[in-house]
């Protein structure tokens, strides 16, 4: 099956803020519209981001979601075979049919931590705008994509089995596993109990390639300077802090590590 990651979706309650960050960080672009905005209303001027090949979706926090990473997502040229093994290999997870009114999933599933994903296919009656064509390159992109779990090497198969991401060989922390889909990773870190945030299950953190480190960070305290409401937060401070840049140093690509004004902790390489 040929599968790609595509997506990522984020809550928040500050959307021109993170808009604002990632169009001006990363050179991201906005590649749908209608985005259901904080009064309920699609929205024309708001709509999925993207680097070329992931669609970053800025979804409005309502009563009951979690601010930060919800969801990501891939395309699959057969989402009918992505979920007969989803059924067959894994039938006590769940999985469902997405909302009509989103421009990219036809269904939402699960793995076997709970983290949630969207399965899309091309063809499909609600995909639509830029997620109908097939992106472009730019210097800096969305390359890795961490979980957390247990059991990594469960969480592995699931992937291997059910989607066909291929297991590559890197160096990294202990108990890590890194998948691709020929440009996108996808790594999957072992929880372990060295301070609370590492006890979770789930996302971990989000990845991006640059083709300067030196000179995203630059771009990173220049857009603090102008806008301050969307200046990178430091991972460094507090009781935790030098436990969690440890950890984030521990990704077996990210060079320099930080979070964005919403707090998802990020790292950039070159």
């Amino acid at each position: 099956m040929n599968t790609k990651i595509r997506h990522l979706a984020t809550h928040t309650e500050r959307y021109d803020t993170e808009c604002k960050f990632y169009r001006t960080i990363f050179g991201m672009k906005q590649i749908t519209t209608g985005l259901v905005d904080e009064h309920g209303k699609s929205n024309p001027d708001r709509g999925h981001i993207s680097d070329g090949v992931i669609g970053l979706a800025l979804l409005s926090k309502r009563a009951g979601s979690s601010q930060g990473i919800d969801h990501f997502g891939f395309e699959v040229d057969d989402v009918k075979e992505a979920v007969d093994r989803l059924n067959r290999f894994y039938p006590e997870l769940l999985h469902t049919r997405a909302l009509t009114y989103v421009p990219f999933a036809g269904t939402r599933a699960q793995d076997p931590t709970g983290t949630q994903f969207d399965l899309s296919q091309k063809g499909q009656a609600n995909v639509r705008e830029g997620y109908l064509s097939d992106g472009w390159e730019q210097p800096r992109w969305l390359s890795h994509i961490a979980l957390r779990a247990r059991r990594p090497d469960e969480v592995a198969e699931f992937y291997t089995k059910v989607l066909d991401l291929k297991g590559i060989e890197e160096a990294g922390e202990e108990g890590s596993i890194s998948l691709t889909d020929g440009k996108v990773r996808l790594i999957i870190r072992r929880c372990h109990d060295g301070y609370y945030r590492s006890l979770k299950q789930g996302f971990d953190h989000i990845g991006f390639k640059v083709e300067s480190v030196d000179r995203a960070k630059k771009d990173l305290d220049d857009i603090a300077a102008a806008y301050p409401e969307c200046a990178p937060k430091k991972i460094g401070g507090g009781p935790q802090g030098s436990g969690l840049v440890k950890d984030m140093e521990a990704c077996p690509i990210g060079q320099y590590a930080f979070a964005d004004p919403d707090g998802i902790l990020m790292d950039i390489s070159e």
